[in-house]
Order: structure tokens, then C-alpha cells, then sequence
């Protein structure tokens, strides 16, 4: 575990961070966590795009349950289960673009201010 964590990017139910010491990154999402290259996340990144989300959601439309798209995850083995929401989740966290906050000026702010 990298002491000096960079939070990269930051979602509802994940963390994306990178270690200066180690050159990887953390992508925690849910109760899933993967240490991967660079190299590796883009790959990922790339995999999850390129998911057949309506595909998968039809062809599984009749199975009992929530999670219908699979993730393939290293080994033949390994099938990290997610829906839609989530897919969409993790490619925001993906991204890793930093967005600029707009901050509101006083003219932005409608309020009659009545001093007592």
C-alpha cells in the first residue's frame, strides 16, 4: 500500500488514486479493488466501452438478477457482474478529467437580503 496516495478521480461508490512510489494505480469501486499499470487502466477503460450494454440486458432480460452485464476480469474464472448505472460509474471515474467548477457571482444569486 503507497503511502502518499494522489486521488485522481472520485465518484458516489469509487476512488481512482495514484502512487508516485509505485506508478500504479487504485481503482476502488464498490467492494472491488484492482492495483493497475497504466498500461492496464487504459485497457480496462477501453474493455468497458466497448461493452454491448443493451446486448447483454436483453440477452439476460429473463434472469432473476439486478446485475446483467459481465466484466471479464483476468482469468476465464473471474466475471465481475455490474448494471447499467454502474458501468456508466465507472467510465465517469475512468475518464480522470479534471472538470472545472463554476462558482456563482452575487448577480447569479436571486435573494432579496432584508437586514433586522
Amino acid at each position: 500500500m503507497c503511502k502518499s496516495l494522489n486521488i485522481i478521480s472520485q465518484s458516489k461508490n469509487g476512488t481512482v488514486t495514484f502512487c508516485n512510489h509505485s506508478k500504479l494505480f487504485q481503482l476502488i469501486f464498490n467492494n472491488l479493488c484492482f492495483e493497475l499499470y497504466e498500461w492496464e487502466l487504459e485497457a480496462l477503460k477501453s474493455y468497458i466501452e466497448e461493452l454491448d450494454i443493451a446486448y447483454w440486458e436483453n440477452q439476460l432480460k429473463h434472469w432473476s438478477q439486478q446485475r446483467k452485464i459481465p466484466i471479464s476480469v483476468g482469468k476465464k474464472h473471474f466475471i465481475i457482474l455490474v448494471n447499467r448505472e454502474e458501468i456508466t460509474e465507472l467510465l465517469t471515474l475512468l475518464n480522470m478529467e479534471t472538470r472545472k467548477v463554476e462558482l456563482l457571482g452575487m448577480e447569479d444569486i436571486n435573494y432579496t437580503f432584508i437586514e433586522n
